[in-house]
């Protein structure tokens, strides 16, 4: 696969969208987990935009953190908070776990401030990248 700038760039606005459409959703203990999904979706969806800016499509959760943090784009500390979110997702899904109304608004503040953070970063690194 070729770099592709365009898919970054929609995959990163996606992830801020995600975020977006979060904020407007009342949070509840009934709503948690569905409210930590999202935030973990946009916290992805950010990580990949550069997996697609580099040429490369994943369809492992996992890898995508791993790439993100072995680039420098997220700092080892930011790796494991997005992982043990990875985690939470995985439980909410496939074995009907519950967060609290706490944890969702840990993600979410997480979520926000690591895409806005990688958001910056992208556009940085598009505007140095030489013409193709």
């Amino acid at each position: 696969m070729s770099p592709n700038e365009a898919e970054a760039s929609s995959l990163m606005r996606q992830a801020q969208e995600w975020l977006a459409d979060l904020r407007k959703l009342p949070l509840s203990e009934k709503s948690a987990s569905f409210r930590l999904e999202s935030a973990y979706e946009a916290i992805r969806e950010a990580m990949q935009a550069f997996f697609a800016q580099h040429g490369f499509k994943s369809y492992s959760h996992e890898a995508v953190i791993a790439y993100s943090l072995g680039h420098a784009h997220i700092s080892e500390g930011e790796a494991a908070e997005a992982d043990r979110y990875r985690e939470l997702r995985h439980d909410i899904n496939y074995r009907a776990r519950k967060v609290n109304a706490g944890e969702a608004r840990q993600a979410i503040r997480f979520a926000s401030r690591l895409v806005r953070r990688l958001a910056c970063a992208l556009r940085a690194s598009q505007r140095i990248q030489p013409s193709r």
